[in-house]
């Protein structure tokens, strides 16, 4: 008797702690299995070695490090800086004096920017040490057409291929390196030179963010598109919205819309170009387009991501603009995916408390 009053008290304990763990469910809503989310590093950081009339192609080099997502420090010997002429003089104040670095190691790349001479870089010992403890940190030292001076000053460009401006040609050949003339950016362990900042600029840049790892060549992919309201109507807005894949992320996007013809063929002309806007969601893009004409439309997509990479989808995506809506109903549809999961819960728990109540009887 005793034996039997514990094995039902068992099992009522049992059931009892399964119903609690189904309600308890229940209560949170919980219609899917959770996902955990990977951690996500902080961004590459990048150290810009600067000097007295420094280039013009200061803030083109550094939009492209920003589209990148990467955190930019400058640094100088002096706390201001003027720009050469090109750049019509205008005066930059540096992130940290060049001074001030303990630990260049905080940084990934020490990046030596573009410039007239590099006179008092090249000449600071504490400026060469810099950039030794870089190269002696495997971080990635980059220089910038005549910047590749400062590298031959601080010896470290031995037995390196390199270019640069080909004027220093006898001072690279000096510190023991191999010159090529005019050539895109080259990288030679984990010395990266360049010359022509205005041509060579995406290459070099590309090429930095290469030897850390973060670049990729593929173009965005297309996962999703739709319009919204579809079919659309005249005077009101439509929305397109496209989902996008790319390995680092989508830069930016736009779109062309053409009217078809009454045979439905293309026109050369398209009738609205407009720029997309990113949304909160990753990788996501939309647009709305206005004034559009009753007829059937077509969308041609131009994407690009961080490092330029471009691709154009033609016909991305077909709509239809009618002179008014349709009329609608205000009868909500049954959606049987969003009771599938309490349902088999519920299910589960009625079974349960079944097998209790025939082992309870048989008891």
């Amino acid at each position: 008797m005793t034996n039997s009053y514990i094995k039902r008290k068992q099992v009522r304990n049992l059931v009892i702690g399964v119903c609690l763990f189904l309600s308890v469910t229940l209560s949170l809503g919980v219609t899917a299995p959770l996902s955990v989310q990977a951690t996500q590093e902080g961004p590459i950081k990048i150290l810009f070695v600067m000097d007295q009339d420094f280039g013009y192609c200061y803030s083109p080099i550094r939009t492209v490090f920003e589209r990148f997502g990467w955190e930019i420090t400058t640094t100088a010997l002096n706390e201001s800086l003027t720009s050469c002429n090109y750049a019509h003089n205008y005066v930059l104040d540096v992130d940290i004096l060049l001074t001030d670095i303990t630990d260049v190691a905080e940084y990934d790349i020490v990046t030596i920017m573009p410039g007239s001479a590099h006179d008092t870089l090249r000449t600071n010992e504490t400026a060469l040490n810099l950039i030794r403890d870089a190269v002696s940190e495997n971080l990635i030292v980059t220089a910038w057409c005549r910047a590749v001076r400062v590298l031959a000053a601080a010896d470290v460009i031995d037995g390196k291929n390199v270019t640069g401006q080909a004027d220093y040609q006898a001072e690279y050949e000096a510190a023991g390196a191999t010159f090529f003339e005019l050539v895109p950016p080259i990288t030679d362990g984990n010395i990266i030179t360049s010359v022509r900042s205005t041509f060579y600029r995406e290459e070099t840049c590309n090429a930095i963010a290469a030897a850390v790892g973060f670049y990729e060549p593929n173009v965005p992919t297309i996962t999703s598109s739709s319009v919204s309201p579809s079919p659309s109507a005249l005077n009101i807005d439509t929305i397109l919205t496209v989902n996008f894949y790319d390995e680092t992320f989508v830069y930016l996007a736009s779109c062309k819309i053409y009217k078809l013809n009454s045979t439905g063929g293309r026109p050369v002309a398209y009738t609205l170009y407009e720029g997309m806007n990113s949304t909160e969601t990753v990788d996501q893009f939309e647009c709305v387009m206005r004034g559009l004409d009753v007829g059937n439309y077509t969308v041609d997509l131009f994407v690009w991501d961080c490092f330029s990479n471009y691709v154009e989808y033609i016909d991305a995506t077909n709509f239809m603009v009618l002179e008014e809506l349709p009329p609608t109903t205000t009868t909500q549809e049954f959606d049987p995916m969003q009771w599938l999961v309490p349902g088999a819960i519920i299910g589960t728990a009625v079974v349960v408390i079944g097998i209790f109540i025939v082992i309870v009887k048989r008891r």
